[in-house]
């Protein structure tokens, strides 16, 4: 299969996690039954410097009622000042959450990659946790989730039920 000919939404399910204020990060848990890779793109931004951090975080299922922190490390990219005219991406060291500094990377962009391989036993859902961040910031997650055999679906399957 040529990558040319597959466009995003046949092959990879975009699908919004959360979008609101960084102090009350309600993110969609993504159902991994299907996926091969989740690939979590954040955007932050906010004047208040209150740190907002978010964790990497397993569940049984996409109610999230059995959810643990995942203590294994992951791919993480950032950029800090982005803007039309800034498009510096710097690969962080590997980690299980990312934390955003209003007062030195507004705004900022985080990218990070899960592989659904590295989840616990009994676990197949992954969303992000929040602590900390600001009523007055923003924040936006996306999930990107490279599915398995769909290539070129019209209408891919659902990632946010079990």
């Amino acid at each position: 299969m040529s990558i040319a000919n597959v466009t995003i939404p046949e092959a990879i399910k975009p699908t919004l996690c959360y979008s609101g204020a960084a102090n009350a990060v309600v993110c969609d848990v993504i159902s991994c039954k299907n996926a091969l890779k989740v690939v979590f793109f954040i955007h932050e931004s906010g004047a208040n410097d209150t740190d907002l951090t978010l964790q990497l975080t397993e569940a049984t299922d996409v109610a999230a009622g059995t959810n643990t922190p995942v203590t294994t490390a992951c791919p993480i990219w950032t950029a800090h000042g982005m803007s039309t005219s800034v498009n510096t991406w710097t690969r962080q060291t590997d980690d299980d959450n990312v934390v955003f500094d209003p007062a030195t990377q507004n705004p900022a962009i985080a990218i990070i990659e899960w592989d659904p391989a590295k989840h616990a036993a009994g676990y197949d859902c992954i969303y992000l946790a929040d602590t900390g961040g600001h009523a007055s910031n923003n924040v936006e997650i996306w999930a990107l989730v490279y599915l398995k055999g769909q290539a070129k679906a019209a209408n891919l399957p659902s990632v946010i039920v079990d």
